[in-house]
């Protein structure tokens, strides 16, 4: 999983420059609507007309509908939108939800290397998809249906206002999926936990007792490997005191116990560490070069993806995080829990028995007293979290190479809660690809089921958007247009990242003109236009594809980011806690967003002719 810089702000942090850009924002785009409001009625009625009917709408809402808005009369839309979206058939949206898990056995690979996070990506996904798709239909025919039928004419009449109406359509529907999203919720959450259940036996031929210690009381220690069972099965390790536990496969591990009442059995417990939400403590990153000097990056290797960068082995070539805020009260355990998610490449195939060797080397911050201990040594583990457990009390290492008295990892190398972490690798010709979040450490885990909720929390605020956007958009046009409009909307706001690529030329493929040109002819993305259609053509294309694109993105910064709203479910899929300042974030955001809309949507219908 990619994790996002701007992810590690703090919400105190983001706040503040939040704020400034709403200040901002607001009065320039209300002064904009104005504007675009004045031009339009001008067009309509005149220059002088239009003044004063936009200043009598706006003065009506400030002065009328807003100080007369009656939260019974909201809540008496909102209870018949209850009733409305029930007589649409909104079972069938959860009949489809129950069946897709029914059957998901059949296409979910159960040879899979990592089993939670394929179940979390297929709940969690099928649950945001399913949901976005019943709001779009729901939001967006209501009001269209009300006008059309012409019992909008015994509402409006009553008299209920605009923004009540507004409002209580959207209540309305929101309570109705959010009561649906604690069901689906439940369900994910007891789908996922039967597909990880399964249990192993020990295989006792394969046990191998180790001699007893001549003068020990106790008994010798075991291993040996368990029974197979879903695809896979476990090589494990007991103590003397009979307590053991087995190797991680398939992201999980069980506790292996000597049965008591049959010392010559042992027990096998239910799989741990498959469904965890880790505490990553991240540090800022900096590089040093072959030559041991300050670099901006690593080396670029080649590969397209420019996530990570890459150092080379066997060289002065280091990777450099720096934490703060290390105290031993975060590590009760005793020791410092490192976690690594590293790329490699290879420049040749090396030793195929083994893996890539790496280094890790704990130094100290302190300009007075620089200190580092000697390098610990590790294979990496590619595709996969590794994990070291660093332990308090280290040898260090002098100027001279040669290492000394024994030092505290803490006390010693511990500086104002700063400490530095060098990885290097250790094999000429191979190369370790790290990013800021590659290594971390590791806090006490917190818990899954919070973190399962708050991914379905993201859910539900994109799902509140995406009601906000379709009672909007039904206010002015039908339903075909409005779910057209909503639905490009959304498309905009998970993939304006793509559109600002293909703006800045990162990208291949070009704008909606370019593309559409090389679909009809079939051409691939890099192919020069200029071969088939000429110079002169393909400028036209450019120009057009241009301002189009430069649209395109300019709603981007507007639009909200379904893409940052969703990333709940990536994290919670990788076994990451989603951090809460992460969704104080969103929730700041979703009630901003949702407030612009309804008030967009008041005036929308405000205006509109709805009978004579």
């Amino acid at each position: 999983m990619e994790i996002r810089p701007e992810e590690f702000t703090l919400f105190s942090d983001w706040f503040g420059s939040a704020l400034k850009t709403f200040v901002i924002a607001v009065p320039a785009s209300a002064f904009l609507a104005i504007i675009v409001c004045y031009v339009i009625s001008a067009a309509r009625r005149g220059p002088v007309e239009a003044f004063y009917a936009v200043a009598g709408v706006i003065a009506s809402a400030i002065g009328k509908d807003l100080p007369a808005t009656s939260a019974r009369r909201i809540l008496a839309v909102a209870r018949l939108t209850v009733k409305e979206a029930i007589r649409r058939r909104l079972i069938v949206a959860f009949i489809i939800f129950v069946i897709a898990f029914l059957f998901a056995g059949w296409f979910l690979d159960p040879r899979s290397d990592d089993p939670a996070h394929l179940y979390l990506s297929f709940v969690l996904t099928t649950t945001n998809y399913l949901v976005i798709v019943l709001a779009i239909s729901l939001a967006t025919a209501s009001i269209p249906s009300d006008i059309k039928s012409k019992t909008i004419y015994t509402i409006v009449t009553k008299p209920v206002r605009a923004s009540e109406i507004v409002v209580g359509r959207v209540l309305g529907f929101a309570a109705v999926i959010s009561v649906l999203l604690v069901a689906m919720c439940a369900i994910s959450y007891l789908f996922v936990n039967r597909g990880m259940r399964h249990e192993h036996q020990v295989n006792e031929e394969s046990v191998i007792v180790s001699p007893v210690a001549e003068g020990s009381g106790a008994g010798g220690g075991s291993e040996g490997l368990t029974t197979s069972d879903s695809y896979h099965r476990h090589s494990f390790k007991v103590n003397p005191q009979g307590v053991g536990v087995t190797d991680k496969v398939r992201g999980h591990r069980h506790a292996v116990a000597r049965d008591v009442a049959n010392p010559s059995s042992y027990l096998v417990g239910e799989p741990e560490g498959a469904l965890e939400a880790r505490v990553p403590i991240y540090g800022q990153l900096r590089f040093l070069d072959r030559e041991g000097n300050p670099a901006d990056k690593g080396v670029n290797v080649g590969k397209e993806w420019e996530y990570r960068s890459y150092i080379e082995g066997r060289s002065l070539a280091t990777a450099i995080w720096t934490f703060e805020g290390i105290t031993p009260a975060d590590f009760r355990e005793g020791n410092l829990p490192i976690a690594m998610t590293l790329g490699v490449f290879r420049t040749h195939k090396g030793d195929i028995e083994t893996r890539v060797r790496g280094v890790v080397i704990l130094s100290s911050v302190n300009p007075r007293k620089p200190l580092q201990c000697e390098p610990i040594g590790f294979e990496s583990q590619e595709f996969s979290t590794q994990q070291l457990r660093i332990p308090r009390k280290l040898r260090p290492v002098g100027e001279d190479g040669a290492t000394g008295r024994e030092i505290d990892l803490f006390d010693d190398l511990v500086h104002e809660g700063k400490l530095e972490i060098w990885l290097r690798c250790d094999d000429p010709g191979q190369f370790f690809g790290v990013a800021q979040a590659d290594l971390s450490l590791e806090a006490p885990n917190a818990s899954f089921e919070w973190n399962f909720v708050k991914a379905y929390i993201s859910i539900w605020f994109q799902v509140l958007i995406v009601v906000c956007m379709g009672v909007t958009f039904s206010t002015f046009v039908n339903s075909p247009v409005a779910i057209m409009a909503s639905v490009c909307n959304i498309l905009l706001g998970f993939f304006g990242g793509f559109v600002s690529e293909l703006r800045t030329g990162e990208a291949f493929g070009g704008g909606p003109i370019e593309a559409t040109i090389r679909l009809a002819r079939q051409d691939n993305l890099v192919k020069p236009l200029e071969v088939d259609l000429g110079v002169v053509a393909v400028r036209i294309v450019k120009f057009l594809d241009n301002a189009l694109l430069s649209v395109m993105d300019a709603m981007t910064w507007v639009l909200p980011d379904f893409s940052s709203l969703g990333r709940a479910t990536e994290y919670v899929a990788y076994n990451f806690n989603y951090y809460d300042s992460l969704l104080a974030r969103q929730s700041l955001s979703t009630l901003v967003y949702v407030a612009g809309i309804l008030i967009v949507g008041y005036f929308f219908l405000k205006t509109r002719e709805i009978a004579a």
